[in-house]
């Protein structure tokens, strides 16, 4: 009896030892079939219904269902044109100067779930070390719009930045020339207030009632799309530009927790997309953002205590094993699709709501009628849309220099801090 329990003990451990070792070799052949394998959802996956089985080849058919491929269908409607009605309207001249809203929207963002939070904590550190440790406490909030003209002229200031505020941070801010100049339009006032000397372009109201906000004209610069290094050696269909400009708020502002001082240098980026090229762009993501949300779907519906599957239950030694081996495998596809998702997504169309939700295909014509969204900016004909960016503080703070000599004293830098977001609406003359 005691050789027979020994018996069935090694042969249980020898089992298990070998299952384990084919798990890591599995889970390693998984890993990189998803490294090569390219994403392309079809319509028969679209209206594909998981049922899962109680045996092994349940996760199987998962795994296939992640992987189909149909280069015949797109997630796109096919009765769509890749450019609809609206996208035809173009500006007079490709230097015709476009009237836009800017709004400033100051405060700590609360943490993103998609982005990195160790990120999103240095960059608050970092506020509060050079605004202060109160400086968008309490979810303090101050939002600033004003009305601009973009133009493609930047005659009317200074290339080099003389008579701005902190010149030479905001020219290398840009990145290169410029290739136009930002102006505020002064904000209509009544009769009562026709008297006032003072020019203003943006209001808003704390404590002490209206505030009245003077914003000075600055220089912006697209820049044209470049290779996602080291992933991508050429730049992806329908890839964002990004634009680059700054401005200055004249007087001080301040409300609840949000401040600035006078003269504060602000810095604004965003990406940028013309008509096709948000077309193209919406081509190229949803693929990616499908096969990220379908991997998440599969692997939910495996873990799920009441449908999913049942090797899990720990009733089988070695099927549970087998259970593990596959769940590993979807993590693992799951992650690197997630992986790829993140990579392309900060230089692709940003797409909300039920056009990126499984089983439900986005149209470019829905997209491109938003009236909202294009606006006339220099640089082509083509209308132009600003997606959400970020907006960065150019703050003045001290470097300690090491050094023997008593005389060389502290010297003072510029650093930039991430303070709020801002967004940009074309308006057009009636």
């Amino acid at each position: 009896l005691h050789y027979s329990a020994c018996f069935c003990w090694r042969f249980t451990v020898a089992v298990t030892a070998i299952m384990i070792t084919r798990l890591q070799q599995e889970v390693v052949t998984a890993h990189k079939l998803s490294l090569t394998s390219t994403f392309i959802p079809s319509s028969s996956s679209l209206r594909y219904q998981h049922s899962c089985k109680n045996n092994s080849s349940s996760t199987d058919k998962s795994l296939e269902r992640i992987k189909q491929r149909d280069t015949t269908t797109h997630v796109l409607s096919s009765s769509s044109s890749p450019l609809s009605s609206s996208s035809q309207l173009t500006s007079p001249s490709p230097w015709s100067p476009g009237k836009w809203k800017i709004t400033l929207d100051f405060g700590i963002d609360e943490t993103n779930p998609d982005s990195s939070s160790l990120e999103q904590s240095e960059n608050t550190m970092q506020l509060h070390k050079l605004l202060g440790e109160n400086w968008g406490a309490e979810g303090g909030r101050l939002v600033l719009p004003f009305q601009v003209i973009i133009s493609s002229e930047t005659s009317s200031i200074d290339e080099t930045g003389r008579g701005q505020a902190n010149p030479s941070v905001a020219m290398k801010w840009l990145g290169g020339k410029p290739t136009g100049s930002i102006e505020c339009l002064p904000k209509e006032t009544s009769d009562d207030e026709s008297n006032d000397e003072i020019i203003h372009h943006a209001t808003y109201i704390n404590n002490k009632g209206e505030q009245r906000v003077q914003v000075s004209p600055g220089l912006w610069r697209n820049e044209p799309p470049t290779p996602i290094l080291p992933s991508y050696t050429k730049i992806l269909s329908g890839q964002s530009s990004s634009l680059r400009m700054y401005l200055k708020i004249v007087n001080s502002i301040e409300r609840n927790t949000i401040s600035f001082p006078e003269d504060q240098l602000l810095l604004l980026k965003s990406n940028t997309f013309r008509t096709s090229q948000f077309a193209s762009g919406i081509q190229t993501l949803l693929p990616y953002q499908y096969a990220k949300e379908q991997s998440q779907q599969v692997l939910e519906e495996q873990l799920n205590h009441e449908t999913g599957d049942r090797r899990l239950d720990g009733n089988d030694l070695l099927e549970t094993i087998g259970g593990y081996k596959d769940i590993a495998a979807l993590i693992i596809e799951r992650d690197e699709r997630r992986r790829r998702w993140k990579e392309v997504e900060g230089v692709l169309p940003k797409i909300s709501g039920p056009s990126i939700k499984i089983g439900l295909a986005a149209t470019t014509e829905q997209l491109l009628n938003d009236e909202k969204r294009w606006g006339i900016w220099p640089g082509d004909t083509e209308l132009l849309t600003v997606e959400r960016g970020v907006v960065l503080a150019a703050v003045s703070a001290k470097e300690k220099k090491q050094s023997l000599f008593p005389w060389m004293q502290d010297s003072n830098v510029e650093e930039m801090v991430v303070v709020g977001k801002w967004s940009a609406t074309p308006l057009f003359d009636e």
